[in-house]
């Protein structure tokens, strides 16, 4: 269970970076975006690892306070970046 975790997470970082590409050549983004973006990908990062991890080991109630504690801000950080730092400087 856990080996398919780190491979599903390998797939999900690849797909970010991807994502990651394509924003930075649709979008004008500034060094605040670019950090909002790193810090929102490794909270979620930490959150996926955090919530598997603990639902694979018999603990879902440790895996419901990663998903809360990690998972929350970063869809927060996410929905407001997305709206104050990227969306605003489309590129023509």
């Amino acid at each position: 269970m856990m080996g398919l975790m780190w491979y599903l997470m390998g797939m999900g970082t690849t797909a970010a970076l991807w994502g990651y590409l394509y924003l930075r050549r649709s979008y004008r983004l500034g060094a605040a975006a670019n950090a909002v973006l790193l810090c929102t990908f490794a909270l979620a990062w930490l959150c996926i690892g955090w919530s598997w991890g603990s639902f694979a080991e018999g603990e879902p109630q440790s895996g419901a306070m990663g998903l809360m504690c990690f998972g929350l801000p970063t869809l927060v950080m996410a929905v407001l970046s997305w709206r104050n730092l990227i969306s605003p400087y489309k590129q023509a």
